[in-house]
């Protein structure tokens, strides 16, 4: 058995649309980005903003596998 952390920032569906169109990309990256699928300096931004300005909380996820 296998216990898997993994990081993730959650927001409200309303703020990664307005973090997509901020940072004028898909909300695809943005998820991405608050998921730490991508570890590029946009992401880190987009991280940093969805924290400091939409509520954004960071939350740590345990699966079990």
């Amino acid at each position: 058995m296998a216990v898997l952390k993994q990081k993730k920032i959650k927001v409200s569906r309303t703020s990664l649309d307005t973090l997509a169109a901020m940072f004028g990309c898909t909300v695809t990256k943005v998820y991405n980005a608050l998921a730490f699928r991508s570890n590029s300096e946009s992401a880190e931004q987009i991280r940093q903003e969805a924290l400091q300005n939409y509520g954004g909380k960071e939350v740590t996820e345990i699966k079990v596998l």
